[in-house]
């Protein structure tokens, strides 16, 4: 059975309604915020009822403009669960005694501007236009639920907070989770979010914002997790956070973006800070964004480009994907992060990185990040390679041949081992065995053998392949101490050849390229 309508209307109340008839804004006389909260002047009154029984239609129909009310007191409990309202709402400087309901219900519009309100219940509304926050409204929560509570709503329009305040010491402070918000979320202008929840002051997970989002000149804190917590959030046009401050704790970042998948470009302004008492900062793994853009010190204080820091901020990286890096930011700072801002080794943030300077046409920046992820992996994760030996021969293969990425600095070091069986060669020349004997000779007469023909000794020794033929000629006396000495270094060097020639064929010919 449906409720009968209020009919015991005060005179404030009926000029309510008249108005929202016609359309046009009543206001009650100037009066202080705190002095309208006390008040009890029917001047300024209007109960909650009466409110709902012009969004149910029940005074007649209304104008499509809506209900537009200034600096009135709402007593009672303003309770819409479910209401299907044909007009908008309208609130300016207005003040209510409990908090709003509007779970599951339909309006044009809502508009809080100004005053103050013990909260908003809206999970599953749908707003066919906006939902603003403005202009020094203060909307408050003591409890774990959130002070605003938008889980799952649609609305058509956008949420816009500008000079907003919503303060909850008991738990979330905007709750979204799941929400579509068809054209946008603006936080703006001063609107100060502060909450005490694990789970955010801002939480976003799995919502979904058809236009931009952005944050601008506002502050976020949280003393018991991050100050946004937006987990799968889907933004079809750009992330921007400018002039902001945002302050929280969390295992994975003050601001936590994991598995985000934004349209456009993901922009923290030079005048940004996140803070966070532990020092983890920033959540970015598994997130996706067109092109990045951070102040140097957003993470890293120096804004290094060292291979080593010694500050201890993090960054979750790890996933996360993007077509480009702003220039000013660079993907040498970028590198940083991963190997000195991270907590642990994650071979996918190189290969992300690496991916974007090789579309750019930057090869050679790509073979240095993924150079820079070898180290990473030896010195974060050396259990990842095996024992003892198998560490020496990732550092030997580093050092000579840059992981597979450095085929010239292979093809130096093979051109040292020749180099050095050469001079092999001419020191065995310049041993004496015996008075008139050598450890190298000529073969049928023991004489001494030219400078060329040691030369050729010690190449024909060293390479595994393409003997010059001196040997038959001039050779090692391995009948001698001395003789067997220098056989079994150049033996040493022909090793040094045969994996050099390898390391640097495999290079080359991009047959070897480790990524674990």
């Amino acid at each position: 059975m449906t409720a009968p309508r209020t009919t015991d209307l005060s005179d404030f109340e009926r000029r309510l309604v008249e108005s929202a008839r016609e359309g046009e804004l009543l206001g009650a006389d100037q009066i202080d915020v705190d002095d309208l909260a006390e008040t009890e002047s029917p001047a300024h009154l209007v109960r909650a009822a009466v409110l709902r029984d012009l969004l149910l239609g029940r005074h007649g129909d209304l104008d499509p403009r809506g209900i537009m009310l200034a600096r009135a007191r709402i007593t009672g409990e303003l309770n819409l669960d479910g209401v299907s309202a044909t007009a908008g709402l309208m609130l300016l400087t207005c003040v209510f005694d409990q908090p709003v309901l509007a779970r599951q219900a339909r309006l044009p519009h809502l508009y809080l501007i100004g005053g103050r309100m013990p909260g908003l219940h809206a999970s599953r509304v749908r707003i066919e236009g906006d939902l603003h926050l403005s202009d020094g409204v203060r909307i408050t929560g003591d409890s774990p639920d959130g002070a605003i509570r938008l889980i799952g709503a649609h609305l058509g329009g956008s949420l816009l907070c500008r000079d907003a305040d919503i303060v909850n010491p008991a738990g979330l402070a905007l709750e979204a989770s799941s929400a579509e918000l068809g054209s946008g979320l603006y936080l703006h202008r001063g609107t100060r979010i502060t909450g005490s929840s694990a789970d955010g002051a801002i939480h976003l997970n799995g919502a979904s914002v058809g236009g931009p989002l952005e944050c601008q000149s506002i502050k976020v804190s949280n003393d018991l997790g991050p100050a946004i917590e937006a987990d799968t959030l889907t933004v079809a046009r750009s992330m921007l956070i400018r002039d902001s401050e945002l302050s929280g704790k969390g295992e994975i970042g003050a601001v936590r973006l994991q598995g985000a998948q934004i349209g456009g470009q993901l922009e923290f302004s030079a005048t940004t800070r996140i803070t966070s008492p532990e020092g983890r900062l920033l959540g970015l793994s598994d997130a996706k964004a067109t092109t990045v853009f951070m102040p140097g010190d957003l993470v890293c204080p120096e804004g290094s480009t060292s291979a080593e820091c010694d500050h201890s901020e993090l960054a979750w990286l790890d996933g996360f994907t993007c077509t480009a890096i702003d220039p000013a930011f660079g993907w040498r700072r970028w590198l940083h992060l991963l190997r000195c801002h991270t907590e642990y080794y994650d071979a996918t943030g190189y290969q992300k990185l690496a991916a974007v300077e090789r579309t750019a046409g930057h090869d050679g920046n790509a073979r240095t990040i993924l150079i820079a992820q070898q180290d990473d992996l030896r010195r974060r994760s050396p259990e990842a390679l095996g024992g003892r030996m198998s560490r020496l021969f990732h550092w030997i293969w580093g050092t000579l041949a840059g992981y597979g990425y450095r085929a010239r600095r292979t093809a130096a070091a093979l051109l040292l081992a020749l180099v050095a069986a050469g001079v092999l060669g001419l020191c065995a020349g310049a041993t004496e065995t015996q008075p008139g004997h050598h450890a190298a000779q000529r073969v049928a007469t023991g004489t001494a053998c030219s400078p060329v023909e040691l030369i050729g000794l010690g190449l024909d020794r060293g390479l595994p392949i393409a003997p010059t033929g001196l040997r038959s000629r001039c050779d090692l006396d391995t009948a001698s101490v001395s003789g067997q000495v220098f056989t079994a270094a150049i033996w040493g060097v022909q090793v040094a050849v045969w994996g050099l020639a390898t390391l640097a064929l495999a290079g080359y010919t991009n047959l070897v390229r480790k990524t674990a």
